[in-house]
């Protein structure tokens, strides 16, 4: 048990696709329990939702409010990223010093490529992707790509909370851009990757690139989908990316 004389640093957590701050809190409430402050911003045009925000908004927007939030911590932060959060968060490390990396499915820096299961749902977006246009992917899709192997009232649940994203966003996602790519050698921080076995979204060979790329640890839980942080796999996934924090980021003494 800590005492007043110890403190853990910061966490800025970083949304992922369709999500909000909202869609965290299982998370956040369970780092505030481990004694971690927890900042999670909302990207553009999410919370609320406003439109004409997302058919202006592309990555690197994005990227420039993940920065904005980290300058607001007034300590150096560990880092979370969930999706393209996780990406966000490679952005923030790579350019700002950080205590720890943690990438939750994270999509890697570069083309995520698209896998074969997914591509038919893919195709569905295609028009708004091309347009720029905010998405939305259909409830079908959310439980057989995202959400796949989650149990059918937590996927409702979650899927009543999502909310659309910029089709810019998702097109630089999905072909490569410049605000995709991230220097291999600027992030000096340690490093873990956590991803899920059944991810249809971000494909295995994708996510272990990312751990070589960062010499990252990785944890792998075999049956969670892309939505690894879904409240049902908290008690299989957040203590230990606990233990890992607590192996590379001691305590901080206070004066």
């Amino acid at each position: 048990m800590e005492t007043d004389s110890t403190a853990r640093p910061p966490v800025l957590f970083l949304h992922g696709l369709f999500g909000k701050p909202a869609l965290l809190a299982p998370w956040l409430d369970f780092l505030a329990g481990q004694g971690f402050r927890c900042h999670a911003p909302a990207m553009p045009g999410r919370d609320p939702v406003d439109k004409t925000v997302l058919r202006r908004v592309g990555l690197a927007d994005y990227v420039r409010a993940a920065m904005r939030a980290y300058d607001q911590i007034d300590e150096e932060p560990i880092i979370i990223g969930h999706s393209i959060g996780g990406l966000l968060a490679q952005h923030v490390a790579a350019a700002r010093p950080c205590k720890a990396l943690v990438l939750l499915a994270s999509v890697p820096p570069g083309i995520l490529w698209v896998q074969p299961s997914a591509m038919p749902h893919l195709l569905d977006l295609l028009p708004g992707i091309l347009a720029g246009n905010p998405i939305l992917p259909s409830q079908q899709t959310m439980r057989e790509i995202p959400l796949v192997n989650l149990p059918f009232d937590e996927q409702t649940a979650i899927i009543d909370e999502f909310v659309p994203d910029s089709g810019r966003v998702f097109r630089s996602m999905t072909f490569g851009t410049a605000a995709t790519r991230v220097a291999r050698d600027a992030v000096h921080c340690p490093v873990l990757v956590v991803s899920g076995g059944a991810d249809r979204n971000v494909a295995d060979w994708i996510t272990r690139r990312i751990v070589r790329r960062y010499r990252a640890t990785h944890q792998v839980h075999p049956r969670l989908p892309h939505w690894i942080i879904a409240p049902s796999a908290l008690d299989a996934v957040a203590p230990g990316v606990v233990r890992w924090l607590n192996s590379v980021v001691p305590l901080q003494v206070s004066s």
